[in-house]
């Protein structure tokens, strides 16, 4: 059902998120890209299940098998609420709505999280700035103009999510770490596709998990 108004969703909001350039990216930026995404994947991969949401979620499932924790699993039931909701938004054609729900369930995920790895915010943070790091040390002098825009963009997610850190909010300092290392981990695709707006195909494809 959940996957069903993903895919729709994702039809939707297609045009919007990401469009064809006619130059395209060069060849050569294109491999450099493909290298630059192994390096951030592996920055983001761990034993213990990594810093990507996809990773998280999975740390916080396989945790919540061997540990009775009610305020994430209160999370998690809010999170499934939120997702029903979306669907019976879009079943009646309010696709904003659907995607506010679909959004606030994803927070909810994130809060249950928070309340197991408390430091996941900066956990996930710091692999960001090591990916971030790593690739640009990678590229050296070479040109990749459209690498470096996005890496500058993901700098600046990482402003605000400290920012939203030192304000309190740890919630939406996690979403936009993981909104940043989403897009280091699909940076071949961004490059590719030429996405005009990376951070809504990377929160679409991170508010798939767990649906």
């Amino acid at each position: 059902m959940h996957k069903r108004m993903t895919i729709a969703l994702a039809a939707l909001t297609f045009a919007a998120a990401c469009s064809q350039d006619p130059t395209g990216a060069s060849a050569n930026e294109l491999m450099l890209a493909q290298n630059a995404q192994v390096i951030a994947d592996n920055v983001a991969a761990t034993p213990a299940g990594g810093t990507t949401s996809e990773g998280w979620f999975r740390r916080l499932l396989d945790t919540l098998r061997t540990t009775d924790d009610a305020v994430a699993r209160a999370y998690l039931d809010s999170a499934h609420a939120s997702r029903d909701s979306a669907w019976a938004a879009f079943q009646r054609g309010d696709t904003a709505a659907a995607r506010a729900d679909r959004r606030a369930a994803f927070r909810y995920v994130l809060s249950a999280v928070i309340e197991l790895f408390p430091n996941a915010p900066e956990r996930t943070g710091l692999a960001v700035d090591n990916a971030i790091d790593r690739i640009e040390k990678f590229l050296g002098g070479r040109d990749a103009p459209r690498i470096r825009a996005i890496l500058a963009h993901v700098k600046e997610l990482r402003v605000q999510a400290d920012q939203a850190f030192v304000g309190g909010d740890k919630v939406t300092a996690l979403a936009l770490n993981l909104r940043g290392i989403e897009i280091l981990h699909r940076l071949f695709e961004h490059i590719r596709d030429n996405h005009r707006d990376h951070d809504e195909v990377a929160d679409g494809e991170m508010e798939d998990v767990g649906s």
